[in-house]
């Protein structure tokens, strides 16, 4: 075999910033981030439309068990509402007795945490009680649901 086969020297060899920066590596990560990104943005589409009487029958349902997690979402919502004020509260906590601005970043993460479960399990609990399935964010917040010859204004 030749000297040169063996030893492969290269412009790569000593001078390679591709390969430290690692390009390939962010190149497939950012691809990543890309598909979850538009994944996240994009409205998915059902997987069946149904009434909420039709999908009481289709599980079975009661009205006792409706009652029963209308009352469950109803306690959860105010666990996490609780949870994430005593967190948000441990904010001011970190920042004024510790000043610490990273315990009060974390502090205040952790009560968005609280506030979303807590949003999840009242919008349920809102589903449940207006017994409409695929409510809107706007329907929540005016805290009734549109009727069907109703216009949005």
């Amino acid at each position: 075999m030749a000297v040169k086969d063996v030893l492969k020297v290269s412009r790569k060899t000593f001078f390679n910033p591709r390969g430290w920066l690692g390009y390939d590596t962010l190149k497939t990560s950012s691809l990543g981030l890309w598909v979850i990104l538009k994944d996240l943005f994009t409205v998915a589409e059902p997987a069946r439309q149904e009434t909420f009487e039709v999908a009481l029958k289709r599980l079975n349902l009661t009205e006792e068990d409706l009652k029963k997690s209308a009352r469950f979402y109803t306690i959860l919502t105010a666990i996490f509402v609780v949870l994430g004020s005593i967190s948000f509260l441990f904010c001011f906590y970190f920042l004024f007795y510790h000043q610490t601005l990273s315990g009060c970043m974390l502090a205040i993460a952790t009560a968005a945490v609280f506030f979303a479960q807590a949003f999840r399990y009242h919008f349920w609990l809102f589903q449940i009680k207006h017994r409409k399935l695929g409510c809107t964010l706007e329907e929540w917040r005016r805290g009734k649901p549109y009727d069907r010859g109703e216009s949005k204004s």
